[in-house]
Formats: C-alpha cells, structure tokens, sequence
C-alpha cells in the first residue's frame, strides 16, 4: 500500500480503502463511507447515510432520512417524514403529519387533524374538526358533522354567558329532579326546564334565590295540565283558553310567582299558599318538585281532577299546616312520610281512590281535623289517634273497609265535634265513652254491623244536631231521654230492631229537620204533639215511619212518608 495518495487518478478502483480523501472524484461509488466528507460532489447518490449534511443540493431523493435539516429545498418530494420542521415551504402537501407547527402558511389544507390551533386564518375550510378554537375569522364556514342526540337542549344562544346560563339551570335541574326525568322530553320537569332556560320573562339564573321554587311551581303547571295539553279553569298559561281577571296573574307570566293566581307569598316571596280548587287540574301524578317548596303552609287542591299517588316528597314540607287533596281521584296510600308533619293541623283526603291503613305516626298534637271519608283504607284504628292526638275536632272515616269495635279512646277526645264512621265493617256495641265530648255536634254509624241498645250517656250529649243510628241492628226501646236532645235537626234511625212506642218527647225537639224511624218494630200512633210541630215548622220536612200497608204497625196522618216495613 502506498502511504501518500498519488496525484494521478488510478483507473481501476482500489480494493482497499484510503486513509485520506482523494481530490479527484471517483468514477465509481465506494461501497464503504467516507469518513470525511468529500469537497466533490458526487455523481450518484451514496446507499449510505451521510453523517454531516452536504452543501450541495441531491439531486435524488436519500432513501434514507437526514438526521439534520438541509439548508436546500429539495426537489423532489421526501417519502420519509423530517424530524425537524422545514425552513422552505412544501410545494405539495405531506401525506404524514408534522409535530411541530409550520412557520410557513400552507397553501393547501392539510388532511391530518391539527392538534395546536394555527396562527393564521386558513382559505379553506378544514375536513376535520379543530380540537381548539382559531383566534381568527373563517373565511369559509365548517362543513357540520351529522346531528345527534343531546340532552341538554340548544336553542342557539347567541352569547357564551347565555350559553353557561342555560348549562348552569340545566345541572341544577338535574339534582333536584334526577337524569332520567329531565331526559325525557315529555316530563314536566323536562318543560319547566325549557320553560325557564328559553322562554321565561325573568331569565334566572341557577343561583337565584327564587329559581328553586320558580322550577318547582312551573312543574307542578306542567303536571297539572298533562304537560300544557289540557286547560285550568281561570288562570291557566294559555289565554285562548282559559280566563282570568288580571293577565299578570296568569301561571308563566313574566311577573314573579308570588303574583301568580293562587298564590300567596311571605315578606321574603317564599310561597305559603297555593290555592287551586276546582280550577280543572288534571294529571296522574303530583310531582315530587312540590316538595322543594319548603314554607308551604296551605295546600288547597281539592275538587278537581287529579289521579295521581300522593308524593312521599310532601313529607318535606315541615311547615305544612292545611292539606286539601279532597274530592279528586288520588289513588294508592297514605304516604308514612306525612308522619314528619308534626304542624299539621288539617288532613283531607276524602272522597278519592286510595288504599292501604291508616299510618300511626300521622297523629300529633296539632292535628284538628281528620278527613278519609269515601275511599278503600282497611283495618282498625290506630291506638295513636287517641294518644297522640288529643286537640282532635272533626273526624271522618266514613265509606270506607275499615272493621273492629270502636275504641274506647274516643273517650280522650273531649273537644270532638263531629264523628262520622258510617259505611264501615264496625262491630260491637256503642261505647259510651265516645259521647264524653260536650262538644259532639254530629255523630253518624250508619250502615255498620254494630248492636245492642243506645247507651243513656248518648242523651247527655246534648249539644247533638245529627244522630244517624241507621242500618245497624241495634235493638231495645227509644228512651223519652232523646227530648233532652234539643238542638236535635236530624233523627235517623231506620233498618233496626227498636220497639216499642214512639216518645212524645221527640215533640220537644223544636229544630227537627228529618226524622226517620222506618223498618223497625216500632207501633201505636205517632204523638200529636210531633204531628203539629210538623205542621207548625216549615222546615220540618221529612217525618217516616211505618205507617203503610194494611195492617201497619204505625198509624201516622201527618207522615211524610209511609214505609211498609218489616213483613
């Protein structure tokens, strides 16, 4: 080998690699690298990588990539990605995305998603969706994506508060009524919601102090008209077909809540009362959202068309003082939550479909007036009602399927006015105890299955006006006590077993209304003096007894009616 490069080109190719470049350009690739870099540009492209970049353009493409950025464009396209951003445009878009952002505007969009928002406004609109807003103007609107299904509803809010507004009303309806009520389009809460975020006059916010009570009300509006579909009699939302007096008064008017019709207000526009009856509500079910209206005192919804269950959520209303679901269509129970509404000093359900017993925990001390009358609630009587709830007043539990003797703990409600039980399974006798009351005004237990004779503790309560002993098989004679009763307005006493005579004293009784002794066993002449107080009163109206067929067992000229009576 020689040790110094000859200054004469060799024309075959040496076999063994030089220790130092040659000045003159080599005729055939070497098959090994240069470690050095060569002054002469070569005429073929090495299959090598190069180590340090060349000065001069190729005038190929590298098959394989430059690990450092060429200062020269090139000129035809690279098929392997650069680690490194290019200082010179592309003249042609790269099939590969670029981890960094180009320096330099693209005159074509790029097909791949940028994850970084450009600088720069593009001319054309992108495929793909940005993952950030641009800071600048589109020229061209985005194509949209296909549309699908959000819960939250859009109503195209032209501004970001409103947008955030309606965001905020929509999760706080989302605690108070829960996910899958307010997904469904259809439910009142789902139309207070849209009510509220779209159409109300007063545009709250979730952090009003009123937007709690404002979304429960306008559910209750909803519920109340089988979602807008039905009418209120007076004061309904929609004008065309519903009156009333003053127009700011209408439900979901732009006016506060307080000034809707039936509602009543504290200082603080907290609702106390809600006062609807008879106003043609309807629905099947009450919505639990009342429950939210925590200083409701005075609920009067009766004498409508309602159908619903009664809420457990009413338990949440501790202020809760008169409540009127009476003369609706309520069905199933009473819910035992109405156990934590100790101020409760009304309860009326009467005249419903509902079932079940009677809960124990409902009797507390401020509880005055008791009213289930005309529904399905079976079994006995709670030993607490007469523990529990000593201030009672007025209690009626007729029509319904509930059976056993009548307690004993009557005797403890000494302030009682008015006691109807009739239409039950009631067996037993009369207990005297329950005419301790000096109060008692009205007592009704017709059409049970209760027997035996009238206890003289009966002609004490002299403050009676109504006595109905009808349907029973009580037995025994009329005492000439019943003249003490002199406040006495009605009398009934039919399909029994009495006998015996019919008591001059009944002439006393100056206030007789009706009287009815038919279908007993009864017999003789009914008093004169009765006869004339007939004919001198003009209110006396009804006097029956039986004193039809051909033997009768009484004689009467002066009845009203005559009944055949027992064969």
């Amino acid at each position: 080998h020689s040790l110094i490069p000859s200054s004469i080109p060799s024309m075959e190719p040496s076999v063994t690699s030089s220790l130092i470049p040659s000045y003159m350009p080599s005729m055939d690739p070497s098959s090994l690298p240069s470690l050095v870099p060569s002054f002469t540009p070569s005429l073929e492209p090495s299959e090598m990588p190069s180590l340090i970049p060349s000065s001069m353009p190729s005038l190929d493409p590298s098959s394989s990539p430059s690990l450092q950025p060429s200062s020269m464009p090139s000129l035809q396209l690279s098929v392997i990605p650069s680690l490194m951003p290019s200082s010179m445009p592309s003249l042609d878009p790269s099939s590969s995305p670029s981890l960094q952002p180009s320096a330099i505007l693209s005159m074509e969009p790029s097909e791949m998603l940028s994850f970084n928002p450009s600088s720069n406004p593009s001319f054309e609109p992108s495929l793909n969706p940005s993952f950030a807003p641009s800071r600048s103007l589109s020229f061209s609107p985005t194509a949209s994506m296909p549309p699908t299904l959000s819960v939250v509803p859009s109503y195209s809010p032209s501004t970001y508060t409103e947008l955030r507004r309606r965001e905020d009303i929509f999760l706080a309806a989302l605690r108070l009524s829960g996910f899958a009520t307010i997904s469904d389009t259809t439910s009142p809460q789902r139309m207070a919601l849209e009510w509220i975020m779209r159409d109300d006059g007063l545009q709250l916010n979730s952090n009003s102090p009123n937007f709690i009570q404002r979304y429960s009300i306008s559910t209750f509006y909803f519920a109340t008209t089988n979602g807008a579909k039905d009418s209120w009699t007076e004061c309904g939302a929609d004008a065309s077909q519903s009156s009333c007096p003053n127009e700011s008064s209408r439900f979901l008017s732009p006016n506060n809540e307080c000034d809707w019709s039936g509602i009543r207000c504290n200082a603080k526009d907290e609702i106390t009362d809600l006062r609807l009856k008879e106003n043609g509500l309807t629905g099947s079910f009450m919505p639990k959202e009342l429950g939210f209206l925590s200083s409701l005192e005075i609920l009067l919804l009766s004498k409508n068309y309602l159908s619903s269950t009664v809420p457990s959520e009413i338990g949440l209303l501790s202020n809760l003082k008169y409540l009127y679901l009476n003369n609706n269509n309520f069905v199933g129970t009473i819910p035992k939550s109405i156990g934590n509404l100790e101020n409760m000093v009304l309860f009326s359900v009467g005249n419903n479909a509902m079932n079940g017993t009677i809960p124990d925990k409902m009797f507390h001390s401020n509880l005055k007036h008791f009213d289930i009358d005309d529904n399905n609630f079976h079994g006995t009587l709670p030993s607490e009602m007469f523990t529990s709830s000593l201030n009672l007043l007025n209690i009626d539990i007729g029509g319904n399927n509930l059976e056993g003797t009548i307690p004993g703990g009557f005797g403890n409600l000494i302030k009682m006015k008015l006691l109807r039980m009739n239409n039950n399974n009631f067996v037993g006798e009369l207990k005297p105890e329950i005419f301790v009351s000096p109060s008692l005004r009205t007592f009704n237990c017709s059409e049970n299955s209760l027997s035996g004779s009238i206890p003289d503790e009966l002609y004490s309560a002299t403050s009676l006006r109504v006595l109905n002993l009808a349907s029973n098989n009580f037995s025994g004679t009329i005492s000439t006590k019943m003249g003490d009763l002199e406040d006495l307005t009605e009398l009934k006493l039919q399909f029994n077993q009495f006998e015996g005579t019919i008591p001059s004293t009944i002439e006393f009784l100056s206030d007789l209304r009706n009287v009815d002794l038919s279908f007993n066993f009864l017999s003789g002449t009914m008093p004169g003096g009765v006869c004339d107080l007939k004919v001198r009163s003009f209110l006396f109206l009804e006097l029956v007894s039986d004193c039809d067929g051909s033997l009768p067992r009484v004689v009467c000229d002066c009845c009203s009616t005559c009944e055949v009576g027992y064969e």
